[in-house]
């Protein structure tokens, strides 16, 4: 019994932080991150070798899905109540926590929660901040802001899930390009290798919170452009958000009701992919979009427009199409070209496949994560 609590106490105590544990792209990726340091030896190296006690901290009360597979995946979750957009409350009872699970190391995501955790970190001393940078969104409130850059400012490390997200952190929040560190997110290759499903005519989607940023607008122009070629396309909006209810309406005012669906949510993304001719992402503004990996990964051709780090992970005419942000007609004109050339479609499937495997993988995203943490804690023994 000694040694098996001997070997808790070697672990690296970890707190991953986030604002809520709904569907979204820095959700699934702290999922996947925390599931697979918990399923980690614990070894006397610390972050070195992987081994980590994880608990994740997830600043409001919207804790599903993922709140319940980590718990079933055996990690902690701890919930806080929100009683406003930014809550000192809130922050006192984070540094308690953080106090209570003797954390050694945060790592939060996204911008709230990393101005949470240094918040946190302050009232609770000695513990290793490592923020994070992962959507490219405008912060209009000027006290975010503020916050925001004393945040990284005070961090030990900085994560940016890709080189424009790195830019756009340093340009807009001040962050020290010193301190600031590319990790790619991860997809799961393996679970998003499916088999294709045979259907009639060509299927067109896409996944995602519907929200300005994916500038539904576009998608749905574009598939009308399309629909002029190729009248028996059906399209597919999977996902939910502030806007869905306003682009059902939409498509009912277009008159595309019987082409374009928005069904919400889906708990089995993989098999929706593998029914996908081609897969469009029309945003306005990414970090790196998983969504895109995830296609790549099941091999449907994607169609994206050239924002964040979207232009890192396709290479254009290789193992994708990028057009421009806000450009319709580029949208039409790629996905026409791959609906024409079956042979093209099916080489840029094969090669996004492939550097999904290659470049993207899982493993490589927590070895890359956990060698930031090391690195964190070094400089802090300094």
């Amino acid at each position: 019994m000694a040694g098996k609590d001997k070997g808790r106490e070697s672990r690296l105590r970890v707190a991953l932080i986030i604002g809520q544990l709904t569907y979204g792209g820095a959700e699934s990726q702290l999922y996947e991150l925390a599931r697979r340091l918990a399923r980690r030896g614990g070894g006397p190296g610390g972050a070195s070798d992987g081994s980590c006690e994880v608990v994740v901290y997830c600043l409001s009360s919207k804790d599903e899905p993922y709140g319940s597979r980590l718990r079933q995946a055996g990690v902690r979750v701890c919930t806080f109540t929100s009683r406003g957009s930014f809550d000192f409350l809130r922050v006192v009872a984070l540094a308690r926590a953080l106090r209570r699970d003797r954390i050694e190391l945060v790592h939060a995501f996204l911008f709230l929660a990393s101005a949470y955790a240094y918040l946190a970190t302050r009232l609770a001393a000695g513990i290793a901040l490592v923020t994070s940078a992962r959507n490219c969104k405008p912060e209009p409130h000027p006290l975010r802001r503020l916050v925001m850059r004393r945040a990284f400012a005070a961090s030990r490390s900085i994560i940016c899930n890709s080189q424009e997200m790195e830019r756009y952190a340093v340009a807009n929040y001040g962050a020290p390009v010193s301190l600031t560190r590319v990790v790619y997110n991860g997809v799961d290759c393996e679970r998003f290798s499916r088999p294709r499903v045979v259907h009639e005519g060509l299927h067109i989607g896409t996944v995602g919170r519907i929200e300005k940023q994916k500038n539904m607008d576009l998608f749905l122009s574009a598939a009308e452009g399309f629909l002029r070629e190729h009248p028996n396309t059906r399209f597919t909006v999977v996902g939910d958000g502030s806007l869905r209810e306003h682009y059902i309406e939409e498509v009912r005012r277009r008159g595309l009701c019987d082409r374009v669906t928005l069904p919400g949510t889906t708990a089995d993304v993989p098999e929706f992919l593998a029914g996908l001719d081609q897969f469009w992402l029309t945003s306005d503004y990414e970090g790196t979009p998983n969504v895109i990996l995830e296609a790549m990964a099941a091999a449907v051709p994607v169609v994206a427009t050239r924002v964040g780090g979207t232009g890192e992970v396709v290479e254009d005419g290789r193992t994708g199409m990028l057009v421009d942000a806000g450009d319709t007609a580029g949208v039409i004109r790629a996905a026409l070209r791959l609906a024409a050339d079956g042979v093209l479609a099916e080489s840029l499937g094969a090669a996004a496949r492939e550097a999904a495997r290659v470049r993207f993988s899982l493993d490589a995203m927590v070895a890359a994560t956990l060698a930031v943490y090391a690195e964190a804690l070094a400089a802090g023994a300094a």
